[in-house]
């Protein structure tokens, strides 16, 4: 069966490194992905992995290992529970970034959860690209419950 995906993407004025930080740094994701929570990082490089630190539990959630890394330019990440992967492109545009979410996987869900879920799921990843282009950019976030 053919890869199922949905994908998102927004243009942010800052260098690819700058938003490379933001997608990179759990202090900078926990700031537009979840407010509130902390995340924690065993490194930017394959084999690492990305997670929110429960401090009740003293254990890592939603987990995510890293698979590629081609700093400022592409990182995938697959999580370490699920059939999912998500690639971030990072390309150069107009003086600033074009920042492309592509998450996968959808074809390992039943048939009828694929296309509700792949909904659901492509308006918490715009709300979530608009969340980290306004940290980005210094500006309040839209959505600052998280989504």
């Amino acid at each position: 069966m053919a890869s199922m995906s949905v994908e998102r993407s927004i243009w942010i004025a800052a260098s690819r490194e700058r938003v490379w930080d933001a997608i990179t740094n759990p202090e900078q994701v926990g700031a537009w992905f979840s407010p509130g929570t902390h995340w924690r990082s065993t490194g930017v490089k394959v084999g690492g992995t990305l997670s929110v630190y429960d401090p009740e539990t003293n254990s890592d959630l939603f987990t995510q290992v890293i698979e590629v890394v081609d700093a400022p330019s592409q990182l995938v990440t697959r999580a370490a529970d699920a059939p999912f992967t998500t690639t971030w492109l990072l390309a150069e545009e107009k003086s600033g970034t074009r920042l492309t979410l592509i998450y996968a996987g959808y074809e390992h869900l039943p048939e009828g959860e694929r296309q509700p879920s792949m909904d659901e799921n492509s308006g918490g990843f715009g709300m979530m690209l608009e969340n980290l282009k306004a940290q980005v950019e210094g500006e309040s976030l839209p959505y600052p419950q998280g989504f």
